[in-house]
Order: structure tokens, then C-alpha cells, then sequence
């Protein structure tokens, strides 16, 4: 096997992203959570730029210029990738336009999110390639490749950024102006997507495109090999998550910068190494590809067999003793700390819920600022489930015969539970929503939600007690009050509580 020495990556690639995209000549559009927060906000300034409100919208729209011949990039996290992932797949399959580009990024530890995914098991499913950065030399790069891949295949590409890349972006800046968008004269394959069947689209993809993205990535360079001659043991590791493996250990390092498909390479070199360990980030994706492979299942180790912890961010010293240390013994649950989240905003509102909540009633949270509800001093909330989430979880305790409230803020309304709100109407479902309407998406940083008239939106669906107060003039008995008669009269009904302050 050649020998090709590969330079140590760095992890400070946000702001080389960001540069590859706004050379790219795209439309940006993006909704804000870490670990992409900052990467949006490097690209904020461009006038081709809009925060959307929710990501399959986002991608929605950015196939629509990719159709009509221009360049798109969507910028999102792990999560919202699932919020997309029905119109990747059918992206995927039915071709696009111009460049289309879905950078993702990955929250290894969940700390500032729901749950833990991975992006690349995603992109797995929807049947279309995702690269990831080794760090900041290759970055820019990245994201150029992954632009000429998806023009040349005609589907989205995706680009995984983790929270290691996303940490480490300093104080740089892009340099100002708006930018030239690019006009790539490219459409969608009609032939493709109204000439055959919906089976006859997904055949074909097996059979041309899946093939055709293979060859590329093939024959592209996504991989790097650091090899020994004599070593008997071979690491596999993939984008950033190179970092932790250790030079000039004496092992052959085969370095990836495709998280899938798989590259032929990855098979040549399991079947040169008696002993083979795979890094990676959050989850074991690539392990479980890798022991797939005729030669894998014997000579593979890593998160799966034990050796390596079976989910999170890794360390140096992790991946060093992985080779030494008896699979398992990963038996560690982690626990919030007992430091309490500072007491803030709505703090009248919340200790009326509260009250709500001794008195009886079931109470569900968003995952926005309402989800200090589940801490001290308040300690009032059954379920925080996932953005948008509240009122559909609360319809769900009504239901099954509880008084039920659902407390959401105005973007978590308007990202994914307007539909929620809706079907409580139109079922009249005795539910009670109340809704932080302070202008702004205060868990990522501040960016705006649209200035739509709730009040108007809200009773256009049907519902038709809606009472309104600002949380900094009514205390937490009045408050409690107001919340009281709406949930103990005529069902459903919003509460619309403002909070403008600065």
C-alpha cells in the first residue's frame, strides 16, 4: 500500500467553512443551534442570507433554487437534520439543479441539545454522500468538493461539522460584502422525476447514482494513509476526530474525510491489519460498515466491541489505551449538575405554572426557555420533549383525560407547533397553551423570529380565548389567576405572555 504522509489536523475549521461557503456563490439559509450557531453568524452579514425558521422549509427552498439553476447551502444541526430528513430523501432521488449543499453539525456530547445523533447515519438513509473536515486545512476544500459533487450527481451533498470544529473558530470575521451568486444553468432531470415511478426513481438511484457516487469517491481524495511498513495494527479514523489518534506511534493511520459511503480504500487496508481500530465521533457508524466487510468482524475494535466508550466525544488517552484495555466496562450514566440554571426571565409565569402544577395539572415544556420549568425553583414540568413539541404532548395528555398546558415559545410555535395548535382547534381539545412571546430565539443566541401578530395567527386556527399580559407587569398570583380561569373554562385556549424587555 502507498505511503502518503497526512499533516496533524487542527480543529479550528468553522471560519474555513464558512469562507468555503461564501465562496460558493449560494443562497445561505440557516436555523440557529449549536453546534452551527457561530457558523451562521459568520455568514449572517452576506446579503444572501436568511435565518429560516424551520429546517425542512429550509431545505424545501433551497432545492427550489437549486431547480431553478442556482446554488444553495442550508446550515442546521444534528436535529434538525431528522426535521429534514423526509425531503433529503426525496431530493436525493428525484435530482436537483444547481449545487446544493447541507452543512450539519454534530453535538458530540448533547450538551447543548436534545438527544445525540449522528449526521452520517442520516445521510445513510436519505442515500446521499456526507464529507467531514479533517480540520482547518482541508475545510474550504470540503466544501468546494462537496459543491462539484452534488452539480456533477445532480443531489444534495452534505458536509458534518462537530462541536470540536465549532469550538475553536476564534474571533475571525468574513470579509464584508454581498457576494456574487453563482447561475449554473443546471435544472432538474425531468426525465427523472416525472418520467419514472416513484420505485422507478429509487431503482434508479440504486443502479446510476449510488454507482456514480461511489466512483467519486473512489477516485477522489478523501482518503489520507500514514503507514509503517511493518506495523501490524491500522487505525481508521475519520474527520475531526483525527485529532485524537497520536503521530509516529507506529501505526498505519488511514484517515477519512467521507463519513458514507464507504471508500474501496477502507477494504484494502482492514485486510492488510491483523489489528484494526476505528475513530470516531459521536457514535460507531463507520465501525459498524467496517465490520460488514468480509475481513472486518475479526480484526476490528472500537466503540462497538467495547474498547472504545460507546457513544459521546473521545480523548488522546482514550484511543492510546483502546488498544490495551478488555472491552466493556462503560458503565457510566451521566447526571445534571446540581448547579441551577440562574433564575431570569418569566419568572412570574413560571412560578404560575407552577402553581398549576401542585393544583393537579400535567404540563409540558418546549425545549426553548420554557425548559427551565423542569428545574428548582419550579420543578413544574412532566415533559420537555423536542422543539415545537409542547402543545402536541399537552393535546396528548388531554386526551387521556388530564387538565393539560403546554408552555412554547413564539419560534418553537412557529417552527413546529402551529400544526400542533391547529388540530387542538379544530378536535377542540382541551388544552391550554402559553406562549413566551418575546420577539427572539433566546436559547441560540437572540436571532429574531418573524414579527407576525400572534394574536391574529392564533384565532385564524380557531382558537377563541386568547388572553395576553407583559410578564414584567402582572406577579406570579395574578398570573396564576389569568391561567387558572383560562384552563378551567371553555377548551382549548392560548395565553399570549410578552416579555420586551432589552
Amino acid at each position: 500500500m502507498e505511503s502518503v504522509v497526512t499533516a496533524r489536523p487542527e480543529t479550528a475549521a468553522c471560519l474555513d467553512v464558512a469562507e468555503g461557503i461564501a465562496d460558493m456563490g449560494a443562497h445561505v439559509l440557516a436555523v440557529a443551534g449549536a453546534p452551527v450557531t457561530h457558523l451562521a453568524r459568520l455568514l449572517e452579514g452576506r446579503s444572501a442570507f436568511e435565518w429560516a425558521i424551520n429546517e425542512k422549509s429550509a431545505l424545501d427552498t433551497a432545492v427550489g433554487i437549486s431547480a431553478a439553476g442556482g446554488r444553495a447551502c442550508v446550515v442546521l444541526k444534528h436535529n434538525g437534520l431528522c426535521t429534514a430528513l423526509d425531503s433529503l430523501v426525496n431530493a436525493s432521488a428525484h435530482t436537483i439543479g444547481g449545487g446544493l449543499v447541507v452543512v450539519a453539525g454534530d453535538d458530540l456530547d448533547a450538551s447543548s441539545s436534545t438527544c445525540l445523533n449522528d449526521s452520517r447515519a442520516l445521510a445513510c438513509a436519505a442515500r446521499t454522500p456526507i464529507l467531514e473536515p479533517i480540520g482547518r486545512t482541508d475545510a474550504p476544500r470540503i466544501v468546494q468538493d462537496a459543491t462539484v459533487l452534488s452539480e456533477r450527481l445532480g443531489v444534495p451533498v452534505l458536509v458534518r461539522l462537530t462541536s470540536a470544529a465549532h469550538g475553536h473558530c476564534g474571533t475571525g470575521e468574513l470579509p464584508g460584502g454581498a457576494g456574487v451568486l453563482t447561475k449554473t444553468g443546471l435544472g432538474v432531470d425531468r426525465d427523472v422525476a416525472h418520467g419514472l415511478t416513484k420505485l422507478g426513481r429509487h431503482q434508479r438511484q440504486r443502479l446510476i447514482t449510488l454507482e456514480a457516487v461511489r466512483q467519486e469517491i473512489d477516485h477522489g481524495a478523501y482518503t489520507d494513509l500514514s503507514c509503517a511498513r511493518t506495523c501490524r495494527d491500522g487505525v481508521i479514523a475519520v474527520g475531526a476526530a483525527t485529532r485524537h489518534v497520536a503521530a509516529g506511534d507506529g501505526r498505519c493511520v488511514l484517515t477519512l474525510r467521507v463519513g458514507w459511503p464507504l471508500p474501496a480504500q477502507v477494504a484494502e487496508f482492514v485486510k492488510w491489519h491483523p489489528r484494526v481500530l476505528v475513530v470516531e465521533e459521536p457514535l460507531p457508524f463507520t465501525e459498524g460498515l467496517v465490520r460488514a466487510l468480509p475481513t472486518g468482524p475479526t480484526r476490528v475494535r472500537g466503540r462497538s466491541s467495547g474498547h472504545l466508550p460507546p457513544e459521546g466525544a473521545l480523548s488522546t488517552e482514550l484511543v492510546a489505551r483502546a488498544w490495551d484495555r478488555e472491552p466493556g466496562g462503560w458503565t457510566t450514566i451521566g447526571r445534571k449538575p446540581d448547579r441551577l440554571p440562574p433564575i431570569g426571565r418569566y419568572d412570574a409565569l413560571y412560578r404560575a405554572v407552577s402553581r398549576l402544577y401542585t393544583e393537579g395539572a400535567f404540563v409540558a415544556a418546549d425545549v426553548g426557555s420554557s425548559v427551565r420549568l423542569c428545574y428548582p425553583p419550579y420543578t413544574a414540568a412532566d415533559v420537555a420533549l423536542s422543539l415545537g413539541s409542547a402543545v402536541a404532548v399537552a393535546s396528548g395528555a388531554a386526551r387521556a383525560g388530564r387538565r393539560a398546558v403546554g408552555v412554547i415559545g413564539d419560534y418553537g410555535l412557529l417552527h413546529s407547533g402551529m400544526e400542533s395548535l391547529a388540530e387542538a382547534a379544530a378536535r377542540r381539545v382541551p388544552v391550554l397553551a402559553v406562549v413566551l412571546a418575546n420577539g427572539v430565539q433566546a436559547k441560540t443566541g437572540g436571532q429574531p423570529v418573524p414579527p407576525v401578530g400572534l394574536e391574529r395567527l392564533v384565532r385564524s386556527l380557531g382558537i377563541r380565548r386568547v388572553d395576553g399580559w407583559d410578564d414584567e407587569a402582572v406577579p406570579a398570583d395574578a398570573a396564576h389567576r389569568r391561567l387558572r380561569t383560562l384552563l378551567h373554562g371553555d377548551l382549548p385556549a392560548v395565553a399570549l405572555v410578552r416579555d420586551g424587555r432589552p
